[in-house]
This record gives C-alpha cells, sequence and structure tokens, in this order.
C-alpha cells in the first residue's frame, strides 16, 4: 500500500494490493510502470504469477514526483518520505494533469513551492530535472528563461545541474524560473490538447475520466 511499516492494515488495505495484482494478468501486461511506492505490488505479482499458471512480469519503478505544496516537515524514512512529497491526484490544486488548460498549468506553477535559493525537496525544479530536461536532452535543445533585460534578459541552460547550480547561487529568481517551467509543461502538453479538440473518442474518454471520484 506504500504505508509505514508499523501501521495496522484494515481488511481493505490488505484486499487492495491483491487486487492489483489481479489487474496486471487481467490485463495481460508483460510490462509494468509504476511509482516506486508501489513496487511491492509488482513484486508480489513476480512471486506468486508462475505459481497461479501466469508468468512473471517485467518491473519498471518509476521516480515519483513530488506534489506541488509546501512540503510538511517529519522525521519519516527516505522511502516513507518520498511517498509523503508525491503528486497525487487526490489533491488536484497540487498535481500536474494532462487534461489541464494552458492558464491551469500557469496557475499551479505560479503557486508552487519554490523557495529561493533551496534546490531540497523543490516541486519546480523537480519538474525541470525529471520532465523537462528529459525533453530538451532527447532534442538537443537548451532549458532558456527569458527575463526582462533589467533582471539580466535570457539565459540558457544544457543540463539540469547547471540550471541548480545557478538556483543554489541566487542567479534564477523563482518566478523566473517557473514562468519558464510553465511555458515549457504547456508546450509538452499542447499535442494533448489539440488531440482532445480531434478526436472523438479522446474527448469522450476524457469526460468519463473527469466523472471519477478520487479518495485518498
Amino acid at each position: 500500500m506504500g504505508r509505514k511499516e508499523d501501521e495496522v492494515l484494515q481488511a481493505s488495505q490488505i484486499l487492495y494490493p491483491c487486487m492489483q495484482c489481479a489487474d496486471i494478468f487481467h490485463l495481460n501486461a508483460d510490462i509494468t510502470q509504476l511509482g516506486m511506492d508501489q513496487r511491492k505490488v509488482n513484486v508480489l505479482a513476480r512471486e506468486i504469477g508462475p505459481s497461479l499458471g501466469f508468468w512473471k512480469p517485467v518491473v519498471v519503478s518509476h521516480h515519483m514526483l513530488m506534489g506541488l505544496g509546501k512540503p510538511l516537515i517529519t522525521e519519516n524514512s527516505a522511502l516513507e518520505r518520498t511517498i509523503e512529497l508525491k503528486m497525487s491526484k487526490s489533491k488536484p490544486e497540487t498535481a500536474i494533469f494532462m487534461s489541464d488548460s494552458e492558464e491551469d498549468i500557469k496557475k499551479k506553477i505560479n503557486k508552487a513551492y519554490c523557495p529561493e535559493g533551496d534546490a531540497q525537496e523543490n516541486p519546480v525544479l523537480e519538474y525541470c530535472r525529471y520532465i523537462i530536461f528529459e525533453k530538451l536532452n532527447e532534442i538537443k535543445k537548451p532549458f532558456n528563461i527569458d527575463r526582462p533585460q533589467k533582471f539580466g534578459g535570457l539565459v540558457s541552460f544544457e543540463s539540469y545541474e547547471d540550471l541548480e547550480k545557478a538556483y543554489v547561487e541566487c542567479s534564477v529568481h523563482p518566478m523566473d524560473l517557473k514562468q519558464s517551467v510553465a511555458e515549457h509543461l504547456n508546450a509538452l502538453l499542447d499535442p494533448v490538447r489539440k488531440k482532445l479538440k480531434r478526436n472523438k473518442k479522446a474527448q469522450d474518454l476524457s469526460k468519463e475520466i473527469k466523472t471519477f471520484t478520487v479518495t485518498r
């Protein structure tokens, strides 16, 4: 469940991982792609699959993006801390959705936690590292921050490490970083928005997803 190991589990929490495992085999999934907090479920599927007449799925465990809100201060273990910080659809104001409008993205990023000169548990920088630079490196383009000339003008970064160093040294202001991050995220999501406009099946699926009730 991705919870603390010393917590008392309810019956529903015991059944839920079993249902997650069943999903893998029901969907005929050869490869499972989930966050690190779901790794135990994937390992369980690998362990019990052959004994039930199924297969051992390949496990691809992804880094979990932080939510955009200010992190709470706790003294939990590294894994528990990662789970606490992860982006969650149950907190829509701190999560980015594929269906978000351009204005949604700008508002969420502008409100995001991004302490000046601090790269630790900084969700805006994390979006740069794990999403934006992954794409920019692929197409061999730099990360640009276009500031007014009186604030330094255009500055470019070829790597995330260079950006983080400049941010920690306060050479890049949080608001300038946020503006650039919002622009890059909107550029990445623009093809999705265009498909939702012209594809009826995608529109119907998007409407159906928005009717789902999110619980915590």
